[in-house]
């Protein structure tokens, strides 16, 4: 799942946006590449970082994808920083629903809206007393 989040800075900006900004960025991610004008300044510093791998060229591009060790360092820059994005998972008449927040009641209040469209007169105090949540 992902994160509606901008790094300050730029070298793990990059990583996060190369992987799909991940909730967790040690986990399996959805995407892992990211374009870069080949021959770049930006080129060359990714291509002189363990962050990166060389995945070729594509026209006018140089294909980058994230290391191991860039997936690390993220993490930890992630846990430096205080991100406290966490992946929870709110039941809810017996269904199991996952959401990305910084607290129980933000998970609470994010799958409470999503209900809302299917089911307008449920009301956030009812959901909240029938429904549980977790972390993942």
């Amino acid at each position: 799942m992902q994160v509606n989040r901008y790094l300050t800075d730029k070298h793990f900006d990059r990583i996060d946006h190369a992987l799909g900004r991940p909730v967790d960025p040690l986990a399996e991610t959805y995407r892992n590449h990211f374009a870069v004008g080949a021959g770049s300044a930006e080129c060359l510093v990714m291509m002189a970082s363990d962050h990166w791998r060389d995945d070729g060229i594509a026209g006018d591009l140089r294909m980058m994808s994230v290391t191991p060790a860039g997936r690390a360092a993220l993490a930890e820059h992630l846990r430096q920083i205080g991100d406290r994005h966490r992946l929870y998972v709110v039941t809810f008449n017996g269904i199991e629903m996952t959401a990305v927040a910084t607290s129980h009641a933000k998970a609470r209040y994010a799958k409470w809206l999503d209900m809302y469209d299917l089911a307008p007169d449920l009301t956030f105090g009812e959901f909240a007393r029938r429904s549980r949540v977790r972390l993942m």
